[in-house]
């Protein structure tokens, strides 16, 4: 008679498999790592804050600078000679860049406080600095 031996039940981890899929595209298990981690993605980890910080700085500047959007726009039209709204492509990407990079800090974080190696995506380390 053949013993065979119990399969191997993992348990379901549901958040780490979406923090790591979404901030290092490790969707699969065999992926992830508990390992510390390395000095370059600790300096990406430093990258990463450093565009939060200066992103979070952008913002506080453009909603300090509401009221003279006008004065802006004015600025504009003397050096173009064409009067339209330039304050809104600047709001509309400073709103997505910062939003992008809020959302790799959260995810950082998580990877942090669940003990997991933080491993950057290339496609965000490439977006990131921008």
């Amino acid at each position: 008679m053949v013993k065979h031996q119990p399969l191997q039940v993992y348990e379901k981890q549901v958040l780490i498999s979406f923090v790591t899929g979404i901030y290092g595209c490790r969707w699969k298990r065999y992926q992830r790592s508990q390992d510390d981690s390395s000095r370059w993605e600790c300096s990406w980890f430093l990258i990463l804050c450093s565009s939060f910080l200066l992103l979070l700085f952008w913002v506080y500047f453009w909603l300090v600078a509401r009221n003279d959007f006008d004065e802006f726009n004015w600025s504009v039209y003397n050096r173009s000679g064409e009067w339209r709204d330039e304050t809104i492509p600047i709001l509309t990407i400073t709103t997505v860049g910062f939003s992008y990079v809020f959302v790799l800090m959260i995810l950082a974080f998580f990877h942090i406080s669940l003990g997991q190696q933080l491993n950057l995506y290339w496609l965000h380390k490439v977006g990131c600095p921008l």
